[in-house]
């Protein structure tokens, strides 16, 4: 911020405006005799405060006082008029059209002084306020940056959990193919063709598998900005699809029950990361309590989709805070909720989370 603060004169009467330069020298002054040229300064300089006159020839003050308000850069300078005018409708027309303040002619030094003393300090602190602002909303910007950095490397190890998870069975039964023929290679047994064959095609169903698992869980991570209607049945399968290896490793029982009728609008790829979340979160809390008979409701009805767990609940503490960043049941990162609830509220949804008797219940609510 400059150090010195800028007032704008403009007087029609170069008396006046030399009475007002020299009162007013330890400011930064620029003077207009007429409006035009008052306007042309107010939008090539940084302008703290205008002393308009009001009468002039051409433009008067309150025509000038309008086009500057009606103007984005220079609606927010304060404007003192400077006026010989008594009647209270003119002043009050002044004030309808924006001004802070007004001087009566002839001047009193002092309080034109403490006028524009006033209002330039209320200008510094205007400034100086809307600066703390650009200065934080950086910093949230840049906050926000860092958590959906961080909300994809949790992504990528959630990823890579799931794959290893789909890839144990296949992996062990193509090891025991190769044994297997090892060990027939190592007994100098002989094998029939279709032996062979069948062993080939075994592995390469195998490898098939796996190659098809990557390439799904690619789709399903890659970003989507489109909406379309689509079905909330059908996108919690996909999830429960994806995530199907790992609900077993961790013998996570799930119940599922659909009475949806019609179709939701919204992004369904975003969607289904929401799930993902609040699943992940259920998961999370079961192996830090070691649940037994660890279960997942699903219910899932026209633009509501309901998640319960029975893992006792959200602790009262933070049941308040359970969407903020960093905050979470269990002892992840604390990230994963808090994008669920952005995804929902870009996606004109909702999403709220309580306790029942049995632990807790996540319920996302789309409006039509």
């Amino acid at each position: 911020m400059k150090n010195i603060q800028t007032v704008l004169i403009v007087d029609d009467v170069k008396e006046n405006i030399d009475v007002l330069v020299e009162l007013l020298k330890k400011y930064d002054l620029i003077t207009a005799i007429d409006g035009k040229t008052a306007l042309e300064a107010a939008n090539s300089e940084d302008i703290d405060l205008i002393l308009l006159d009001i009468m002039m020839p051409d433009m008067d003050g309150f025509e000038v006082c309008n086009i500057l308000k009606s103007n984005k850069k220079t609606s927010n300078i304060p404007i003192i008029f400077l006026t010989a005018l008594d009647k209270q409708e003119d002043l009050q027309q002044g004030f309808k059209l924006g001004a802070v303040d007004y001087i009566t002619k002839p001047f009193n030094p002092k309080e034109l002084l403490s006028r524009v003393n006033t209002h330039l300090t209320l200008r510094a602190y205007e400034k100086n306020l809307a600066l703390r602002i650009e200065i934080e909303l950086e910093k949230n910007r840049l906050k926000q940056e860092m958590i959906y950095q961080k909300s994809k490397q949790a992504a990528l190890g959630e990823l890579l959990m799931h794959i290893a998870h789909q890839w144990k069975q296949p992996l062990a039964s193509l090891s025991a193919l190769n044994i297997s023929q090892k060990i027939k290679i190592e007994q100098d047994l002989e094998t029939t063709k279709d032996e062979n064959l069948a062993r080939i095609e075994k592995s390469q169903n195998l490898i098939n598998f796996m190659s098809n698992t990557v390439e799904t869980f690619r789709n399903f991570y890659l970003p989507s900005h489109s909406s379309e209607t689509f079905s909330l049945t059908d996108s919690v399968k996909k999830v429960l699809d994806i995530s199907d290896a790992t609900l077993k490793y961790n013998k996570i029982n799930i119940l599922i029950s659909s009475d949806e009728t019609g179709q939701t609008y919204g992004n369904e790829n975003e969607f289904t990361q929401i799930v993902f979340s609040i699943i992940n979160n259920a998961r999370d809390i079961f192996k830090k309590r070691e649940i037994k008979n660890p279960e997942i409701k699903i219910d899932i009805q026209n633009n509501v989709l309901t998640i319960s767990d029975n893992g006792g609940g959200i602790d009262n503490e933070i049941i308040d805070n359970i969407f903020l960043p960093y905050e979470s049941s269990t002892n992840s990162s604390g990230i994963g909720l808090y994008i669920a609830k952005e995804i929902a509220e870009k996606n004109n949804g909702y999403i709220s989370a309580s306790n029942d008797e049995k632990g807790a219940v996540f319920r996302v609510e789309f409006l039509k």
